[in-house]
């Protein structure tokens, strides 16, 4: 989405000296019969790819909740990514899910979404705790499909010992997996205010 954003916003600036220069004649333009082909989409196969993405993912989620862990869309490859932890059963059921046209690729995942959902919400509830407490202000917090759930900090590397020692010696923090990285405060985006 971005390289197309970055496309459509460069086009009325390669137009721009056209505008401004005169021309003697305009370009031809294609007969009124000629089709028009569809630009909407900048992958080929974009279609097919995120349906079978959403299919598989509403159904994996619920039917392997404790070994499902996402799926991402591969445009430029034509396929779908499958994030889960291996189960007897699984594959063969989210291969059968996919269209001819359609490529799907497996990868293994330590931890499930299920799983990093429940971790990313006691960080999240827990983090006033963390700042009073322990000195450490978590700015944001996500899950890394499959691995872990990422606390984002001002300051990771002197943050993430903290984090460990703290983690290591907390009951309800000890089996997690928790990645910390650059992170920054929530800056609201707010318009400019006028006075006449």
């Amino acid at each position: 989405m971005h390289q197309r954003l970055t496309a459509l916003l460069a086009l009325p600036l390669l137009a721009l000296p056209a505008c401004t220069t005169p021309t003697a004649s305009a370009a031809p333009q294609p007969p009124a019969s000629t089709p028009v082909p569809d630009q909407s989409y900048y992958w080929p196969g974009q279609d097919e790819v995120m349906d079978t993405a959403d299919r598989i993912e509403s159904a994996a989620a619920h039917g392997w909740p404790r070994s499902w862990a996402g799926v991402e869309n591969d445009l430029p490859g034509r396929s779908v990514v499958v994030h889960r932890i291996p189960t007897p059963g699984m594959d063969a059921e989210i291969r059968a899910m996919v269209p001819p046209g359609v490529g799907l690729r497996f990868v293994d995942a330590v931890y499930s979404a299920q799983t990093l959902d429940a971790w990313l919400t006691r960080v999240r509830a827990d983090q006033t705790w963390w700042e009073r407490r322990h000195g450490v202000l978590i700015h944001s917090t996500y899950a890394e499909m499959g691995e872990c759930a990422v606390l984002e900090t001002e300051h990771p590397a002197r943050d993430e010992a903290r984090i460990a020692a703290v983690a290591s010696r907390s009951p309800g923090y000890r089996s997690m997996s928790l990645c910390v990285r650059q992170g920054y405060p929530y800056e609201p985006l707010t318009p400019p205010t006028y006075r006449d």
